[in-house]
């Protein structure tokens, strides 16, 4: 390690040890004051700067929170979010074992964490096979044509980030694995590579419509009387706030400014690829180097990949149904699930008939996919408990009572936008938040007199920066593993952008409460 790099881990030490510490007091503030559904969240975040190792802080964390659920925990929203909540008497350690059984055994009100299981686990395969085949290393020796420098190699990673705005897993397991031995020939830092995926993979499926954050966020819009009362079908209704969702377009923007190195912090900020030996992922993928005896294709990448997205977006012929071509039967078909299992299957068959691959070999891959990604789905397991466990404490309530005195209709957009970003970032949550937060800000919307459509983008922006700038969110598990960098350590060098977003944002929400 030279001096450079050394100097870089010094750094890194000091920021963690200020930063881990500063996020520990807060828990003990959050603990005194009587906001107890935050002190979990803080001390995994302060434990994860510190140590650099988010598994064992999310259990430490975890572990605080059912040793606080006794004393403080609503057992109404116990017994509907864990089995043992209908046993008052149940405490700590016997209350978080209760709940690893139902984490590992997960009924339908959970399903959407089967659906992530399921999800990465077909996508660590898939990947694994585009690599093995050949397939993925003949896209960068064929794009390596036309990518002459480091802005062309980044400009590619923007682009075709902007061209996977179905699904934020699809646009960050694709594009990573895929720009990532590009970006090394350039000698480019892997985090930085990391840095331009957040700022752009979450914030594009909020701005393109047709994606499956918009069609959850547009569903849940339209448990809105007022708005289903004028909108036919979720996208519609969501279309509606593209315009107000500031923090996604801000994002955007950084991301370009990021890339054409035009403001002098945001351009290595001292980083260099001898970083990636310090920053080399616990979750990354181990790939089987041993030589394929057929050289790479193209097709073996883009005929899997088009599957991908034609199945991710269309069902199969037979469930089409005399509205497939409308905008509402488009919209409600879109399937991640079934994209990522179907690609899969066809690919399998494609790879073995046309010689690619052995079937021992696609076999070994398709295991080693899903091995890949066991790091991943317990880290995702840990992060789904921890939210559950703040729900019980009353995480909930704590965001209304807050939310609910900010009723001033000019500063109601940026307050809803502040609350919802530190809430997403603290937490890691996303979409519980809308299922929570939508209804609660079309009140306050109405009772202000605040415009509503301006409010729902505030709320869309406050989840977009927290889940780019958490440094546990599935997004980060995500980037980490598709960038191979250290999760805690692609944080926190994208911090500097991520302010950026919040502070630029903020200001933007500011002006437009009193000017729209």
């Amino acid at each position: 390690m030279n001096k450079n790099s050394a100097s870089f881990t010094v750094r890194m030490k000091r920021v963690s040890i200020i930063l881990g510490s500063a996020f520990l007091l807060c828990s003990a503030l959050f603990m005194v004051i009587g906001w107890v559904a935050l002190v979990p969240a803080f001390i995994v975040l302060g434990l994860a700067v510190m140590t650099q190792k988010v598994l064992e802080s999310l259990i430490v964390g975890c572990s605080v929170g059912f040793f606080l659920i006794p004393m403080y925990g609503d057992p109404d929203i116990a017994a509907e979010v864990f089995s043992f909540g209908e046993e008052k008497g149940l405490g700590f350690p016997m209350n978080m074992l209760a709940a690893f059984e139902d984490t590992i055994a997960r009924d339908g009100h959970n399903y959407g964490l089967i659906w992530i299981i399921l999800v990465c686990m077909l996508y660590g395969s898939l990947v694994q096979l585009l690599v093995s085949s050949g397939g993925i290393n003949k896209l960068v020796e064929t794009s390596g044509k036309y990518v002459k420098s480091k802005r062309d190699a980044l400009s590619m990673s923007f682009i075709l980030s902007i061209m996977f705005f179905i699904d934020d897993y699809l646009n960050v397991l694709t594009v990573g694995n895929t720009m990532r031995p590009i970006t090394d020939k350039f000698n480019i830092a892997r985090e930085k590579l990391a840095m331009i995926l957040s700022l752009i993979s979450t914030p594009i499926t909020i701005i393109v419509p047709i994606s499956t954050w918009t069609i959850f966020y547009g569903s849940q819009l339209m448990t809105i009387d007022s708005v289903s009362a004028v909108h036919s079908n979720p996208i519609s209704a969501f279309s509606n706030t593209i315009v107000y969702n500031y923090a996604a377009w801000v994002s955007l923007a950084v991301a370009l400014i990021v890339i054409w190195d035009k403001i002098p912090l945001m351009k290595d900020m001292g980083l260099s690829n001898e970083t990636k030996g310090l920053s080399q992922s616990y979750v990354e993928i181990q790939s089987d180097q041993e030589p394929n005896k057929n050289k790479g294709k193209l097709w073996y990448f883009y005929i899997p990949l088009s599957l991908l997205m034609i199945f991710t977006v269309f069902p199969y012929p037979m469930d089409w149904t005399d509205d497939i071509l409308t905008l509402e039967g488009f919209t409600s078909n879109i399937d991640a699930l079934r994209g990522v299992a179907t690609a899969l299957v066809i690919t399998y068959f494609l790879y073995l008939f046309s010689g690619a691959m052995t079937f021992d070999r696609i076999s070994h891959h398709f295991i080693k996919g899903l091995e890949s990604m066991t790091f991943v789905l317990v880290l995702l397991g840990f992060a789904y408990m921890l939210k559950e466990v703040q729900d019980v404490l009353g995480f909930n309530a704590l965001v209304e009572s807050k939310l609910g005195d900010m009723l001033n209709p000019q500063l109601l957009p940026v307050l809803v936008f502040i609350m919802v970003a530190v809430v997403s970032w603290a937490s890691g949550a996303t979409w519980g938040i809308y299922a929570i937060l939508i209804p609660v800000t079309a009140l306050l919307s109405q009772q202000s007199g605040a415009d509503f459509w301006l409010v729902q983008g505030a709320l869309a922006s406050g989840t977009v920066w927290g889940n780019a700038a958490c440094f546990f969110s599935d997004n980060r598990v995500l980037v980490a593993q598709a960038t191979k960098t250290n999760m805690i350590i692609h944080s926190m060098t994208q911090m500097p952008t991520q302010i950026v977003v919040l502070i630029t944002t903020t200001v933007l929400y500011l002006l437009a409460g009193y000017f729209i």
